[in-house]
């Protein structure tokens, strides 16, 4: 497969892109480069290894945290919340599955419903952000709150469903999220550079999420660290390494991995979901996104042919239309 390096650099150069694109086959890298600034005041470059957010695409890694408890024999896929904890049926009905909400359709309350809101950066919670630091912080958000249907009723993107995947997490394992995750997930996975990091105390060589066409952070925009929906970082070369992993049944195994990749719901004629991750119907590819003030992130998996197109942004809709364009190049 061929891909003309200087054709996407002009494209990109173009875009004002800030953050890196990583396009490899199998261990052959096809193109790996980083653009903009990690701190735009400053002026210290992106690197091809700089950690960004990828906002919703930390639910694939909840998901393998649900798998993981799975696989320790704490629960099925069929396992109904009531049966875990039935004081979490004050906000959430009692028949509603551990798959339900691994693929949208549990109808639990969502504390940030993209059905109504639009506007990534102006949102705002009644929880100060800094109190935020792990998904138990979030349960005053859901006390008592109304579902918004019956469970298999629809598909209803939820991140509060996320979010209340990591409260069971943190329930069952008896440890914050972050550290079952980076333990069962992102360690098997060979994440190693990845995480849950405050973003008032970010490790060296992480970006600075901007706001649209401005030189303001997010910091004031998003939970001070992430839980089950978002808010995790990583690296490009991080991701080459997950999608290998996952793809090799070494974080979950065989018979989990293909069951979280099974079409749950279907959006269209060619694009589907399974747990935590989204794909083409006929199998030909796996795709994980996150958009949030401040992050633009995808990452599309070819398994035939080991195809890996990862972009990381560190500016809101930063990631619009570049795996596109790439996906052009490779055709011409």
């Amino acid at each position: 497969m061929k891909l003309s390096s200087k054709k996407l650099d002009i494209y990109l150069k173009e875009q004002d892109f800030s953050g890196v694109v990583s396009v490899t086959e199998s261990t052959e890298i096809l193109f790996q480069q980083a653009f903009g600034y990690r701190d735009i005041p400053n002026k210290t470059p992106n690197q091809v290894d700089t950690k960004f957010g990828i906002a919703s695409g930390t639910k694939l890694f909840t998901a393998l945290g649900i798998g993981a408890l799975i696989g320790q024999g704490e629960f099925s896929l069929d396992t109904k919340v009531s049966e875990i904890d039935a004081s979490f049926c004050s906000f959430i009905d009692p028949n509603a599955t551990i798959l339900n909400l691994l693929t949208h359709t549990s109808g639990i309350f969502d504390y940030y419903d993209e059905e109504i809101i639009e506007d990534f950066d102006n949102f705002y919670l009644d929880i100060p952000w800094y109190k935020l630091h792990t998904p138990s912080d979030y349960l005053p958000l859901f006390t008592d709150q109304k579902m918004k249907f019956a469970p298999n009723a629809r598909f209803s993107y939820s991140n509060g469903g996320f979010v209340f995947l990591g409260i069971l997490i943190e329930l069952i394992a008896q440890m914050p999220y972050r550290d079952f995750i980076y333990d069962e997930v992102l360690k098997p996975a060979k994440m190693f550079n990845s995480g849950f990091f405050a973003s008032n105390d970010l490790p060296a060589n992480t970006a600075n999420g901007y706001q649209k066409d401005s030189q303001r952070t997010n910091i004031f925009n998003l939970p001070i660290r992430g839980a089950g929906d978002g808010g995790m970082y990583t690296t490009a070369l991080d991701m080459q390494a997950f999608w290998s992993s996952y793809m090799s049944f070494d974080i979950l195994k065989k018979e989990l991995t293909e069951k979280f990749l099974e079409t749950h719901h279907r959006f269209d004629e060619v694009v589907g979901y399974g747990c935590g991750i989204y794909k083409y119907l006929d199998n030909s590819c796996y795709l994980i996104i996150g958009s949030d003030a401040g992050v633009g992130f995808t990452s599309h998996h070819y398994p035939a042919s080991s195809l890996t197109i990862t972009v990381l942004a560190n500016r809101t809709d930063g990631e619009i239309g570049i795996r596109q364009k790439i996906q052009d190049l490779l055709k011409s």
